[in-house]
């Protein structure tokens, strides 16, 4: 632009000129806007194949591309930059490579993700030390507010959890939702990460916004090995959440056979009622479950309890058109009268 400048006060200055040469600052304007697009393009098609050599984990042609005019911080729609994916992926060496061109080791993506979160997220250690001596943010958050400890467990990443938690992370603290990392190891069913928590100091009643303990969301996903771990070391069996469901509830609401036998044998209550006055039972006959509505009338659960509007399991299995509920519903109630 100096010489379109440079080029216009010599016209101006020349008086022999008769007529302004604007077609001579055209001539100038458009060559150098046709370069700096050209040039653009070409940085824009650099950073395509930087993006796609960390992506493709290759190390050397990441060094060919960062020989290029490139910005190492460039982004995806998703607001990653190559960090990004090398930090996903594992990859020190091109971590490394990343850190010596000054890339931005705290870019956080559209869900708030920075380098170190998501290394942790996807359990590696290597990659999470690499940038925690690089020098990364250990306080950093994502949007959902889950740090290192919390994406971790998330994912059950039990080494980045023992070396968030040697790095000083809380085992208490809660994310957006309320879960402390406890609540989010027993959500995935990852039972060793539980019990590393536990040991180190989570409290294993704590409860999210909506009331539900590590055994609540724990029964939530079906982890009958987690559930049967949390009860053995003393979460309360009967705990309520926000709308009166126990474990029980949340095991049979979500069609959990197998998990509701576990917590059956673990002695919950089986005919505890939530604060619409729904059982267990009544949730399986809702949902047509056969094999947990056999499992809660084995341990004896009370067929004529009725909700708070009145209705039964017989009419909740009616409702769902359950006949194979309903044939076993018969032969109970026939028992029972014979009884």
């Amino acid at each position: 632009m100096t010489l379109v400048v440079h080029a216009l006060l010599r016209a101006l200055s020349n008086q022999s000129v008769g007529i302004f040469p604007i077609n001579l600052l055209y001539k100038y304007t458009a060559s150098q806007v046709t370069m700096a697009s050209e040039n653009r393009t070409r940085i824009q098609q650099n950073d395509l194949l930087l993006h796609e050599a960390v992506i493709k984990n290759e190390p050397d042609a990441v060094r060919e591309a960062l020989q290029r005019p490139t910005d190492v911080n460039c982004r995806n729609n998703y607001g990653r930059a190559p960090i990004h994916w090398a930090a996903s992926r594992g990859n020190v060496e091109i971590i490394n490579l990343l850190i010596d061109s000054k890339c931005d080791i705290e870019a956080a993506d559209k869900f708030g993700m920075r380098p170190l979160l998501m290394a942790a997220w996807h359990g590696h250690l290597e990659a999470v030390k690499t940038l925690v001596g690089a020098g990364a943010c250990l306080a950093a958050t994502n949007k959902k507010q889950n740090d290192l400890l919390q994406c971790a467990c998330s994912r059950g990443s039990l080494d980045v959890a023992e070396y968030a938690i040697s790095l000083g992370a809380k085992v208490q603290t809660s994310d957006a939702a309320g879960d402390a990392p406890l609540a989010l190891a027993s959500r995935a069913g990852h039972t060793s990460l539980v019990e590393l928590l536990l040991q180190r100091g989570s409290y294993i009643d704590a409860v999210n916004k909506v009331g539900r303990t590590a055994l609540h969301v724990a029964c939530e996903g079906g982890h009958s090995s987690t559930a049967a771990f949390l009860i053995s070391k003393g979460a309360s069996k009967e705990a309520r959440d926000n709308s009166g469901r126990t474990p029980l509830h949340l095991a049979a609401v979500h069609r959990h056979t197998e998990l509701v036998r576990v917590l059956l044998e673990a002695e919950c209550h089986v005919d505890a009622v939530d604060n619409n006055g729904v059982t267990a039972l009544q949730m399986a006959c809702a949902q047509g479950c056969r094999g947990i509505a056999e499992h809660l009338l084995a341990f004896g659960a009370n067929v004529h309890m009725q909700n708070n509007v009145g209705s039964s399991a017989l009419h909740a299995a009616c409702a769902a058109d359950a006949t194979d509920i309903l044939i076993i519903y018969a032969v109970e109630l026939q028992t029972a009268f014979n009884n």
